[in-house]
């Protein structure tokens, strides 16, 4: 790296960050610089090559920012700041994801409303970021705490409810009985909620439901067209799909042939070793495998009673006898057994037991028989020891040489089952988006009429217990039926906070004064078509999830109409996840005590020094172990970038001697056109990296064109003892050069050197970032 120290000039303004960064955070204010560019009434205009809309994550309003917030948005402000500079019409914004459990049992803690604690949050979280430097255009920022946003999730429930992708249902849910809430499956972690650690229960209640099936194999589908998603990014879709690929046969019940069964395995080859059908309690058709007499009861007390979430592919799980039984693939009965553990693997299915080949099998048959000790083999493995077969007395020769032959023999077809399946969108809990549904003795369930909304949460009331207070509040629970306008109850459950994320993403296309229009008006403007679907998105690797479902919520409104423009169906056509900030390879966390606090570090050596470490560190596919080497050697970087730029300003070209007429053995001509190569090939590379998110890439590169402008003025000195008036255009131009691609990432020492004389050096390499 150059040596900044070796000025050869008194009195060279010293590196001050923070002076720096706050004249020009103020001056960014002052000039509204990032505001959104307007969408005309007929659509974007051609004043932009692209109009490119950055999503960022909606971050919770529970507390400060946090280390991986840094990264995110290092990551999307460097993007956005690149293709502002390349001419392109930039929304880069987000909205505060505000309800959620977490927001009201800290505002509890603290004696506040969750209004108040969301405001509080907020603020400061703002002030937080603005210092940091991120280019958000803040005048689309939202709060989905509010009675004008939280509209947009009722709107969103009644119309997915119209057309039947909500509905009310009742199944198998994560329950917390630590916080007297349903969770979501994200919200689970090793069997324990993701807030108290406690542990979670698996129980049967009435819940409103998305179905999410209905698109599941669409979003499946349209995975292979999603080329601008990086691999964590599609690897968390194929997470959450859970696909599973194999086989279904249609097989006869034990005592009408007229009745089917249709029955899935991914184990192809050892259909002839099944022992019995595993029966999902939700299977469309489970009525009629349900012979056994008291088997409703058992039932019922199976989806009341519940049992330890940890447990569900262990011994606990509850498995039926159904009393039904079907023909095998080789002709033998099997029984038809009803349990939980086959949603969690297949979905809402029928599967063959095959306890030879699969452990979850292995185990139902050791309960079956107690006497089982076999231990199940890999699917391409030879079955095991005759005698550790786990159910009935055959030869498993005979199964091991039949099980390709009965295949072949049964009508079998290919075939794909999903884990990913219908959830709980309800939440018993305060804070929250209230369910637009009103109950009536008369009408029955009743929607609240679009034209109605929004239903307003009351904003002063504190929780004092675990109890839902909206259940306890007749001003909010007693209405009128919107119907016969007689007496009706309000739903008191709230929705999810996942629910909200479903559309967080569009009402930043939304200038601030037309959100207040109806919902259908909004939906039909001109800028959702400008910015949709989202260019890129920037996210945690741990929103897999939100982005499933908000493919799922898409492909609906396209269905419904109002995204009908989104032929796809996709949100986003671009999506890069990165992993998380980490600290002596654990997980930051106050429990452990190695948070790093950005603010501290913000103060110690300034925005741009710890911008530029996360993005330095490591890729974004990789968790980033923070450490403090590498915020010292990006803030030596900038310092030593700042002292040398700061003596090549300072030096009068005049006083410098011409390099025309020198004698051969001095001349610098080919060490300044080396110089200029090294100033394009590293622009070119800049550029691609950017444009690929390499963020890491691209700062390296950065860091080495600087030491390619300290190495020729070495070189140069090295020859005549000097610089020539000529080396030392060159160098700055190549300052210049480097200043340009320094911006995204270190944005106040970019713009200070650019203004201090770096942004008039002419250089062609300025439009290299357009490739």
């Amino acid at each position: 790296m150059p040596n900044a120290n070796d000025t050869g000039a008194p009195d060279l303004p010293a590196y001050d960050p923070q002076a720096i960064e706050t004249r020009w955070q103020a001056r960014w204010r002052e000039q509204d610089a990032f505001r959104t560019p307007a969408v005309g009434p007929d659509g974007p205009g051609e004043e932009y090559a692209n109009w490119i809309y950055i999503k960022a994550s909606a971050p919770f309003t529970s507390g400060n920012i946090h280390m991986g917030h840094v990264r995110s948005y290092a990551i999307g402000d460097a993007y956005a700041r690149f293709c502002r500079a390349r001419g392109d019409a930039v929304l880069f914004a987000f909205g505060w994801d505000a309800f959620g459990l977490p927001a009201e049992l800290t505002a509890s803690e603290r004696d506040l409303t969750p209004t108040e604690w969301v405001r509080r949050c907020a603020e400061v979280m703002t002030g937080q970021l603005a210092r940091l430097g991120f280019s958000f255009g803040w005048e689309r920022t939202f709060n989905s705490s509010e009675p004008n946003m939280y509209r947009w999730s009722q709107w969103l429930f009644l119309t997915l409810l119209e057309a039947g992708l909500v509905y009310r249902g009742s199944g198998t849910v994560d329950w917390c009985p630590t916080c007297h809430t349903t969770l979501a499956t994200m919200q689970v972690k090793d069997g324990t909620c993701w807030r108290c650690h406690g542990p979670v229960e698996l129980v049967e209640r009435p819940e409103w439901m998305l179905r999410v099936s209905a698109y599941v194999e669409e979003n499946d589908r349209r995975a292979a067209e999603l080329t601008h998603w990086d691999d964590v990014a599609l690897g968390s879709q194929r997470e959450v799909l859970g696909r599973v690929d194999g086989v279904e046969l249609d097989l006869v019940a034990g005592d009408d042939p007229t009745r089917v069964l249709t029955v899935f395995t991914p184990h192809s080859e050892g259909v002839a070793e099944a022992r019995f059908v595993l029966l999902s309690p939700r299977h469309p058709d489970l009525a009629d495998w349900t012979v056994r007499d008291g088997l409703a009861a058992e039932l019922e007390e199976m989806r009341q009673g519940g049992w330890d979430r940890a447990a569900r592919e262990a011994e606990a799980v509850p498995v039926l006898d159904s009393g039904a039984t079907v023909s095998g693939p080789d002709g033998s009965p099997l029984p038809v057994l009803i349990t939980p553990l086959v949603d969690s693997r297949y979905g809402p299915t029928a599967v063959l037991g095959i306890p030879a080949r699969d452990r979850t099998d292995a185990v139902i048959a050791r309960r079956l028989d107690p006497a089982t000790t076999q231990t199940p083999v890999e699917q391409t493995a030879p079955v095991g020891d005759p005698h550790d077969s786990p159910v009935g007395d055959r030869d498993p020769q005979d199964l091991r040489v039949t099980g390709a032959d009965v295949l072949a023999d049964v009508a079998s077809r290919p075939a794909v089952r999903y884990r990913a399946r219908d959830f709980s969108v309800s939440r018993q809990r305060h804070w929250g988006t209230p369910i637009p549904i009103v109950y009536c003795e008369a009408c029955g369930t009743v929607p609240v009429p679009k034209e109605q909304l929004p239903v307003i949460l009351p904003v002063d009331l504190k929780p004092t217990g675990p109890e839902n207070p909206l259940a306890k509040d007749r001003a909010f629970y007693e209405t009128s039926c919107p119907r016969c306008d007689g007496p009706a109850r309000r739903e008191t459950d709230t929705l999810d906070c996942h629910f909200d994320a479903l559309w967080l993403w569009i009402p930043a296309c939304v200038p601030a004064a037309e959100r207040h229009g109806t919902l259908e008006e909004i939906l039909a403007l001109a800028d959702l078509r400008a910015w949709l679907p989202s260019e890129r998105l920037v996210a945690g690797s741990d929103s897999g999830n939100f982005m499933f479902d908000q493919r799922i919520t898409t492909k609906a409104l396209r269905d419904i109409g109002p995204l009908a423009f989104l032929a796809d169906g996709e949100p986003f056509a671009g999506a890069l996840m990165h992993e998380m900030v980490i600290r002596d390879g654990r997980k930051m966390s106050k429990h452990l005590g190695n948070v790093v606090e950005p603010d501290a570090l913000v103060e110690e050596v300034g925005a741009d020094s710890v911008r530029l470490a996360v993005l330095y560190a490591a890729r974004p596919q990789r968790s980033l172990n923070w450490s403090e080497s590498s915020l010292a050697h990006c803030h030596r970087f900038l310092t030593a970038l700042w002292g040398f730029a700061q003596r090549h300003l300072a030096t009068d070209p005049a006083e410098l001697p011409s390099s025309a007429g020198e004698a051969p053995k001095l001349m610098t001509d080919h060490l300044r056109r080396k110089l200029a190569g090294h100033c394009e090939v590293g622009a070119t590379k800049i550029a691609e990296a950017l444009g690929e998110l390499e963020m890491h890439a691209a700062v390296r590169d950065v860091m080495r064109l600087f030491e390619r402008i300290g190495d020729f003025e070495q070189r140069a000195r090295d020859k005549r003892g000097q610089l020539s008036r000529e080396d030392h255009e060159s160098i700055l131009e190549a300052l210049s050069i480097l200043v340009h691609w320094l911006d995204p990432f270190a944005p106040h020492i970019a713009a200070e050197l650019a203004a201090a004389g770096l942004d008039r050096v002419p250089h062609p390499h300025r439009d290299l970032q357009t490739a």
